[in-house]
């Protein structure tokens, strides 16, 4: 019977020399037990932007992207830092780049040993647009995905929240468990893998790839404007909601109609008329815009709380459109006790943290320790290290 303490990546070393972009794939395995290392120049390297707090280390995004991992200050313009490096290098079971680590490539490969290395970049390491600069709105659009979100008619729309680190970094890390186990298991490699930002993200298409496959047609932006009436966000009386309450989905539609008539509003009454019946017509601008008009004015006095309160009674397909701010009041975030406390010394106070992406039976998941400041475990990872290689 394994031990109820055991996790996944225990004892395993992960060095770190990701910028962002694949940073989050690091982090996972941290949070499954794996010692990740970041190593980066002696003062940190840009990712880390401005620290939100005194002591933080770095903002927000660079905060939980590196939560869990330790940080080694490494001059690595000098031979004694690329020494430093490649010690470090041959005691870890995986090492993960970015390609603006191409360079030092050819010494991460030299070093004896099967392990995984992993270069992530936008556009891989060989093709036409390989050692291409790139960004998040440059990979998303060339990946495809902002041609999939907009209006029909208006400019494509980038998907907010940095989406090309998180899928760069779920298809990096995936790949990586599984030539890990390759190495550990079958004593295989060493393995490189070649992760392109771009290509995960075209390979992540909603379902275009199958409907090219299916039925050769190129999948476009639909915006709402081919959506049922109902289906869009809606105002209530402070913020917004969003609605399905389709032809197709007849028990949300009839519960949404009976609410309506049940507390005497006159829009209730106007719903039940026989043009509401027309799949095609309650695709049209003029009734998504007559719906918005009866269904805010039915809700101009309700809460989206009280409003979700009532959808969950009625099973109405309605759910309230959360602000960064609502969060931590989030009822089902509260009882699903997704935020974890992080006791953080060097800001003076601890922090509120998302918590796992995920709940398995055992508990592998830990959130154990803040991003790293700067050469924070210098002393204790730094091993042959001189003080030209590592600023202690």
């Amino acid at each position: 019977m394994p031990n109820a303490n055991e996790r996944p990546y225990d004892g395993l070393r992960v060095i770190d020399l990701t910028h962002g972009l694949s940073a989050y794939a690091t982090r996972l395995f941290a949070d499954l037990g794996a010692e990740v290392i970041r190593v980066e120049p002696p003062r940190g390297r840009a990712d880390r932007g401005e620290p939100a707090l005194p002591g933080l280390g770095g903002d927000v995004r660079f905060s939980f992207l590196n939560a869990n991992k330790k940080s080694i200050g490494v001059d690595l313009d000098g031979e004694a830092g690329r020494g430093v490096l490649a010690d470090l290098v041959a005691s870890a079971k995986v090492v993960v780049m970015e390609g603006e680590e191409a360079a030092l490539l050819p010494l991460v490969l030299s070093v004896p040993g099967s392990r995984v290395v992993t270069m992530v970049s936008h556009f891989g390491l060989d093709g036409p647009y390989a050692g291409y600069l790139g960004s998040d709105l440059v990979t998303q659009s060339l990946g495809g995905i902002t041609w999939m979100s907009g209006e029909p008619g208006a400019p494509p729309l980038r998907i907010a929240g940095g989406q090309a680190t998180f899928v760069a970094s779920l298809y990096a890390a995936t790949a990586t468990a599984l030539a890990l186990y390759d190495v550990e298991v079958n004593e295989g490699g060493p393995h490189l893998i070649d992760v392109s930002a771009q290509e995960a993200i075209a390979h992540s298409l909603q379902n275009a790839l199958q409907v090219w496959d299916l039925e050769r047609r190129i999948s476009v932006r639909g915006g709402e404007g081919t959506r049922d009436a109902t289906e869009q966000v809606l105002a209530c009386k402070d913020g917004h909601v969003f609605l399905a309450s389709s032809l197709g989905i007849p028990l949300s539609w009839s519960a949404l109609v009976d609410w309506m008539v049940e507390e005497g509003y006159p829009g209730g009454e106007r719903l039940k008329e026989a043009d509401w019946q027309d799949r095609r017509k309650r695709t049209t601008r003029a009734m998504r815009d007559e719906f918005r008009a009866l269904f805010e004015a039915f809700a101009a006095d309700k809460t989206k709380a009280e409003m979700r309160a009532e959808a969950l009674k009625r099973r109405l397909i309605m759910a309230p459109v959360s602000g960064i701010s609502d969060l931590p009041a989030d009822p089902q975030l509260i009882f699903r006790r997704y935020f974890s406390e992080l006791p953080h010394p060097a800001a003076g106070r601890s922090l509120r943290m998302p918590g796992a992406p995920y709940r398995l039976s055992e508990p592998v998941w830990k959130l154990e320790r803040p991003a790293p400041l700067p050469g924070e475990h210098n002393d204790e990872l730094s091993g042959r290290a001189t003080p030209r290689a590592v600023a202690g």
